[in-house]
């Protein structure tokens, strides 16, 4: 009777983890007529390394080790456990140029929290050290607050580049989605693979694949008590993750044999409550995200009615936030200043707008807010060094979860 080998990790996992292995070794040894024998792995020497030696074993490893063994010792992957089949998008515009990793260098990207990985990733390491990474704060949109909704940050052309989760592309409407472009794919949370050594012959590797394919629709929930899940890796697509560690200046064995055990880590008790506080948390957020879509949405709507009345508006009327950002003006205003309105929109407004008190604007802007001033005379600077009195009304425009402030020139001055 042929023999075949199941490596078990050297690292600490957990007694369900064990059990389900086991449970893998009777199946191959029923369905394929092998005698399965268990051997630990010793923590002295590099797993992968004790591995990528055997032709005769099954073992479970990363989804990186799995790509290493299978290109260069011709391993055969059965199926993958992970806490969910979820994956990471790297998203650009529609009318983005860049069609691999290495076109977003020097890019503006946001990136998901980095409590949400839990692992050493080579896409998001990429675009960490290759790209110019955006808090949404920093974006100064009207939802900036909505954390989730990194895509919109595309569609309104605020940020180059956004990674964000499957479920939250799938919340987008399809007509925004129309505005996108998935650069490439990849698995955002921890990946396990189960691996088949070279010498299994391949007629027989057809039919344990058909078995576990059965085992798994069978007894996959209880599997769930791992906090994990069994998905095929039929038709896995790795490009994005091979461009990134190339990226890095590694081929895919060095990064691999450089970064040993640090990827495998291990299914440990810690680990899975960890895991299963994140696919928790992930469904929460999709009930929520629903809902922030839809506010999102409205607010969005409700600014671009707003400075579409600004820009087409014929009293001279300025928009900005509490910071000082100017968001729109009228023509007729940045005509006073003598500036396009591109010069003007995004600088702050102390740059064309000086009150001719002692008070700092921003104290002015302060009760402004509260009621306390509504208006106040101001010099205006224009481009061409000449400066107008004016005097100016302010009122407080309230949005979901910030606050604009509408600035109306009142009567006209002279220079």
């Amino acid at each position: 009777m042929e023999n075949l080998k199941w490596l078990i990790p050297g690292q600490k996992i957990s007694k369900d983890t064990v059990k389900f292995l086991e449970e893998i070794g009777k199946i191959i040894e029923q369905s394929q007529g092998v005698n399965v024998e268990y051997e630990r792995l010793k923590n002295d020497k590099p797993v992968i390394a004790q591995i990528a030696k055997r032709t005769d074993v099954i073992s479970l490893v990363s989804n990186y080790e799995a790509m290493y063994l299978e290109s260069f010792y011709e391993f055969v992957p059965l199926f993958k456990l992970a806490p969910s089949d979820m994956k990471g998008y790297v998203v650009v515009h529609k009318n983005s140029r860049a069609q691999k990793l290495s076109d977003l260098q020097r890019q503006s990207v946001i990136l998901l929290n980095c409590t949400d990985t839990l692992f050493v990733n080579p896409v998001i390491l990429y675009l960490l050290r290759k790209c110019n990474v955006t808090r949404l704060d920093q974006t100064r949109t009207f939802a900036a607050k909505l954390e989730p909704l990194h895509l919109y940050q595309i569609i309104d052309k605020r940020v180059d580049v956004a990674v964000t989760t499957g479920f939250e592309y799938q919340l987008i409407p399809e007509k925004e989605r129309k505005n996108l472009k998935i650069l490439g794919e990849f698995p955002i949370m921890p990946e396990y693979v189960v691996i088949l050594g070279a010498d299994f012959k391949q007629k027989k590797i057809v039919q344990l694949k058909n078995v576990l394919d059965r085992w798994r629709s069978r007894y996959a929930d209880r599997y769930k008590a791992l906090g994990m899940e069994l998905f095929s890796y039929e038709g896995e697509n790795h490009s994005l993750l091979l461009e990134a560690i190339e990226g890095l200046g590694y081929t895919l064995n060095k990064y691999v044999e450089e970064y040993n055990d640090l990827l495998v880590g291990s299914i440990s008790i810690n680990q899975k409550k960890e895991l299963q506080e994140m696919e928790e948390k992930y469904a929460r957020l999709k009930t929520f995200n629903e809902k922030l879509v839809k506010m999102y949405q409205d607010v969005r709507d409700s600014r671009d009615r707003l400075t579409k009345e600004i820009e087409s508006a014929t009293d001279n009327t300025i928009l900005f936030l509490k910071d000082g950002t100017i968001l729109g003006a009228s023509r007729s205003f940045c005509t006073l200043l003598k500036y396009g309105r591109q010069d003007v929109i995004g600088q702050e407004i102390t740059r064309f707008v000086q009150p001719n008190l002692n008070t700092p604007f921003s104290k002015l802007i302060q009760q402004i807010d509260v009621g306390l001033v509504r208006s106040f005379v101001v010099k205006l600077k224009k481009s061409d060094q000449t400066e107008v009195q004016v005097k100016m009304d302010f009122s407080i425009i309230e949005l979901m979860d910030s606050k604009i402030i509408l600035g109306i020139i009142s009567n006209s001055g002279k220079n």
